[in-house]
């Protein structure tokens, strides 16, 4: 009787503990967001939308279904991860053996229709790790507008009327693009539409390389060929311009994408280069300028259609004058911030500001992520803190009530036991 009611104790103390384990468990949370480099297309256009998965912890699988309206924009193509017509597409990167923080994908549509599309999750989104445990997830909606055809385009006569006889157009033979830019995080030499042959070079966790670009003539035709699963090493992106006569021009860019090792190592150099950029402020009219060994002007935050992950929009006070600035969802009072600013080249950017040290550098992210991924997770212990402990104070309580039960229950048999031994000695 003694071990059976040891075992019945053992067993109510395991099962009770259970929860209190369970209460140190804490999930990630992720984002998905959706951008563009431009909202306003012209119908037939193709254009790129980047869809981006960050997380707060690594995470290892995604698969979520995005809706859109095809009536409007009709999806191309989005890689091997990316599947769906009609509205709908299907992003799955599952299997996979490595875990990240962030993974890219490159939605490709074309404009058919005048309107907006929004494109945004649709149902629930899955960002798992490698054991399985499923993070919560917040998304964005990003709306297109189509608008009014390109340049060249004829209209269908009324019904019923016959079609005007117009001469045959002279077809541009311009293939050459005006612009073009890459996320690499270098490439030369300085971009010029008659230079063909680039070399460039990607991070070790660039799997594809985004382009963007503008031809000289509206009517010349983009193809890209090679910008997506780039593989550590040399590889080869191509961009064909094909005039609206026909005539091809290609553009080749040999893309070095980094090991880990040299990815380290050439972030360590530029950080031991970059200096910082103490400033003094002023107003001249409406502009804002910042000034030192060069000149920054301010600019409207709102015109930034893609806010870093984890900032909002707000203002500081520096030197009296009200600036428009970003400061940390998770921290308002921290000490970094960002600014929208144009520099003396004419660039627009963002650059990280130290309200400690006044001091002002180009923004890339890599503090700033890990100093609001800090904030985040200090807040949501401090968040979590007093509910983890009057539970694990109900559980103690729970398994001392059981306990004391147990006991006078054992309390109860071996007294009736007793009695039984001595009527029967009695009997006896």
């Amino acid at each position: 009787m003694t071990n059976l009611w040891k075992k019945m104790i053992l067993a109510a103390v395991v099962f009770l503990m259970v929860p209190a384990l369970r209460v140190q468990a804490e999930t990630g949370s992720g984002v998905i967001q959706f951008s563009t480099t431009s909202a306003q297309v012209k119908k037939g256009e193709t254009f790129t939308v980047v869809c981006q998965v960050t997380s707060t912890e690594p995470f290892l699988d995604v698969d979520f279904t995005a809706q859109y309206d095809s009536s409007v924009m009709e999806f191309v193509r989005g890689g091997k991860k990316v599947t769906g017509t009609g509205g709908i597409l299907k992003v799955s990167s599952v299997g996979n053996e490595t875990e990240t923080t962030k993974k890219t994908f490159s939605l490709q549509f074309v404009a058919v229709k005048k309107g907006t599309s929004v494109i945004s999750v649709q149902g629930t989104a899955d960002i798992t790790d490698e054991e399985g445990t499923a993070f919560s997830v917040s998304s964005n909606q990003l709306a297109v507008t189509v608008g009014k055809k390109k340049a060249g385009q004829m209209e269908q006569p009324p019904e019923g009327e016959p079609p005007v006889v117009t001469p045959e157009p002279v077809l541009s033979n311009n293939n050459r693009l005006k612009s073009l830019k890459t996320t690499a995080v270098k490439m030369t030499p300085e971009f010029s539409g008659e230079v063909t042959d680039y070399t460039a070079t990607v991070d070790s966790n660039a799997d594809v390389l985004y382009v963007t670009f503008e031809t000289e003539e509206e009517t010349a035709r983009v193809q890209l060929f090679g910008n997506e699963n780039l593989k550590a090493g040399q590889n080869r992106v191509q961009v064909l311009v094909t005039a609206e006569n026909g005539d091809k021009r290609e553009y080749n860019i040999d893309v070095t994408r980094e090991t880990e090792s040299e990815t380290s190592k050439r972030e360590n150099e530029e950080n031991a280069k970059s200096k910082d950029i103490s400033f003094s402020i002023s107003k001249k009219k409406n502009r804002i300028i910042l000034k030192n060994s060069y000149e920054f002007e301010v600019l409207d935050a709102s015109e930034l259609t893609n806010i870093p992950a984890g900032y909002v929009q707000s203002s500081i006070e520096l030197n009296g004058i009200s600036v428009p600035a970003f400061t940390m969802e998770n921290d308002l009072d921290n000490n970094y911030l960002l600014l929208y600013l144009k520099g003396p080249s004419g660039d627009k950017g963002i650059y990280q500001y130290d309200r400690k040290e006044q001091t002002l550098q180009r923004y890339t992210g890599s503090m700033i992520d890990r100093v609001n991924k800090s904030a985040g997770e200090t807040q949501d212990s401090s968040f979590s803190l007093t509910p983890n402990y009057i539970l694990l104070g109900i559980i103690v309580g729970l398994i001392i009530l059981v306990l004391c039960m147990l006991i006078a229950m054992l309390k109860m048999a071996m007294k009736k036991k007793e009695e039984k031994n001595s009527q029967d000695y009695l009997d006896f």
